[in-house]
């Protein structure tokens, strides 16, 4: 019988295994199935941030519907402490001075209850205090989407698509400290009148 993945790592073949097993030891608990797998590094043609990037964790809709549930707010804090040391590594110590606004590094991809996929884009040139915001929204707002959907504030935000799409992508804004929508219509349409 195969087992249900709660969440999974995917990281380029370069990055230290170092950060991955030490983000793997923090965030292991009983009965958390957890995946890990390197992937060579590749070139892509697509919107910048629509790459995969360094790093991608991959939370799964049995992680919400399941583990969580039975784990309680308990293992949210040591996944917290996984995503947060592993900015750390990826960002170094003072990740306020790096200057691309939005980070290819380190990305969570997200299983929705309508079977869209959801990626939280992180930004870069902020502090560790910033990141630590915008994974606890992140968390926020997609406990409130796996115990209301359809009136989540995801889906809500979600029909603001200029057209439908299978994935989704919010970005956080460290002004605000809120996650925001990117539509990529919009946005390819921004990039092509530069």
């Amino acid at each position: 019988m195969i087992q249900e993945i709660h969440i999974g790592i995917s990281y380029q073949e370069d990055i230290p295994q170092g950060f991955i097993d030490e983000f793997s030891a923090t965030v292991s608990a009983p009965r958390l199935q957890l995946k890990i797998e390197s992937r060579s590094r590749g070139f892509y043609a697509s919107i910048e941030w629509a790459l995969p990037t360094l790093v991608i964790a991959y939370l799964a809709k049995p992680y919400f519907e399941g583990f969580l549930q039975e784990a309680g707010k308990d293992h949210y804090q040591a996944l917290k402490k996984g995503i947060l040391q592993l900015a750390r590594r990826l960002h170094g110590k003072h990740p306020e001075r790096r200057d691309r606004k939005r980070s290819l590094l380190f990305s969570t991809i997200v299983s929705l209850q309508d079977g869209r996929s959801l990626k939280f884009i992180f930004p870069e040139g902020v502090s560790l205090e910033k990141y630590e915001i915008a994974v606890d929204s992140m968390y926020s707002l997609l406990s409130e989407h796996f115990q209301m959907h359809p009136s989540d504030s995801i889906t809500e935000i979600a029909v603001k698509l200029s057209s439908p799409s299978r994935s989704l992508y919010f970005e956080f804004d460290p002004e605000q400290e809120i996650w925001t929508l990117l539509d990529p219509l919009l946005e390819a349409q921004k990039e092509h009148a530069k």
